[in-house]
This record gives structure tokens, sequence and C-alpha cells, in this order.
């Protein structure tokens, strides 16, 4: 299956450089077999971004096709969302999506320390 991988951030600015096409890129997206958006929740929290976020996941809701989302927020936090513009993407995220919890080590933090230990002893 053929399945683009994508996050907010580089969609942002792609959608920002290109003020005409902005609905082609969005249907773009909408017409792969399979999307994933990782870390959802980390965009700018603009009336702008939102706005995009919100055109984003709608388009793809309609469409019905499988999406993937990963996210640092809590199910409590797509759940009870702060405000309306929120709320419009949590609910369809929450209908389209089933939450999976992942827990366990930040493999993040456990790379930067052990090379922060290789460091200290190469200085030693």
């Amino acid at each position: 299956m053929a399945v683009r991988m994508t996050n907010f951030a580089p969609t942002l600015n792609d959608l920002n450089a290109s003020f005409e096409g902005r609905n082609e890129y969005i249907a773009r997206l909408c017409r792969a077999p399979l999307l994933i958006l990782d870390d959802f929740g980390m965009e700018r929290g603009t009336e702008y971004g939102l706005e995009q976020v919100y055109n984003m996941i709608d388009s793809r809701y309609r469409s019905r096709r499988p999406l993937i989302v990963t996210t640092n927020l809590s199910l409590q936090d797509l759940q009870h969302p702060q405000d309306t513009a929120h709320a419009r993407i949590y609910d369809r995220l929450l209908e389209m999506c089933a939450p999976i919890r992942f827990s366990g080590e930040n493999f993040r933090k456990a790379t930067a320390q052990d090379k922060l230990a290789r460091l200290k002893n190469l200085m030693d």
C-alpha cells in the first residue's frame, strides 16, 4: 500500500508558501491510500495553523481513507479540548482513529545520555 507520511510543521510551511495551491495540496494528501501524520499537536497554535489543520483532518475524514496519527497529547487532552477549534479537530480524529497508548522509556533521552557518557569518557 502506498503511504504518505508527514507532520504539520512542513505541511503548514508548504501551505503558507503557495496560497493558490492549498486546496490541491490538501487534496493530494487525502488521495494517499494511507496517510500518517507525525507529532500531531506540535504545530503552531495560531488561528491560521488551526484552520489548516482542521482543513486537512476534515478532508481526510470526508475521504474515508485510513489515517494514523502520532501525538504526545493524552487521550484526556483529546477528549477535553481547550476550545471549539480544537474540539472540531479532535472529534474527527477520535471518530477516525482508535487511540493506542504507547508507554516506556524515551529512546531519545536514553540516546542523548549514552552520547554524553561517551563524550565524558573521551574528555577524561
